[in-house]
């Protein structure tokens, strides 16, 4: 657990301290702005049941910017198992390659040590915002999501899939500078 924290920690030092002289711009994304590199452009998506939005990077990654009901939680989880059930389940010929072991199950499951990203809380213009940073650059998802925005249903989610180390610690730094329309 403090290796974890302290991993966090230092992830976020390390964004909030990259020295990063792009000329930036300010991009309308609907219900809030974002400040970003001036590579970096919007595009049009078409969502069907919520709002959505896009930034292209110029490494070609594809930022996602959706608002409404069913927009991700960040909720993910996987079963860890004790190493006798996972026997128990070779034994009865169950496949077991994808399945995650542990000498200490319960909290390796709760504390997340198999996911690919670290989770973590802190506020974005005075909502709190559950972080989603990958734990390797290249794999895994960095992302957002804010809960009941605006005092709805709806929630904010804007999330990246396997960005390299550049464009994480550049986007983790531009979801400091959003601010929503009230």
């Amino acid at each position: 657990m403090r290796k974890t924290i302290l991993l966090i920690a230092i992830v976020i030092g390390a964004v909030s301290s990259s020295c990063n002289k792009e000329k930036k711009q300010k991009i309308n994304m609907g219900i809030y702005t974002i400040d970003l590199p001036q590579e970096w452009k919007k595009i049009n998506i078409q969502g069907i049941d919520s709002d959505i939005e896009a930034i292209l990077t110029p490494s070609k990654d594809t930022i996602i910017s959706d608002y409404g009901i069913y927009s991700q939680k960040f909720d993910e989880t996987n079963k860890v198992f004790s190493r006798e059930q996972i026997e128990k389940y070779k034994s009865m010929k169950m496949d077991t390659h994808n399945l995650f072991w542990s000498n200490t199950p319960e909290i390796d499951q709760a504390q997340g040590t198999f996911l690919e990203e670290y989770y973590m809380y802190d506020s974005i213009d005075n909502y709190l915002a559950k972080f989603r940073v990958s734990k390797k650059n290249n794999v895994g998802i960095t992302g957002i999501s804010i809960d009941s925005l605006f005092k709805t249903n709806n929630r904010l989610t804007i999330y990246s899939k396997n960005l390299n180390k550049s464009e994480k610690e550049i986007l983790m730094n531009s979801f400091y500078t959003i601010k929503f329309k009230k």
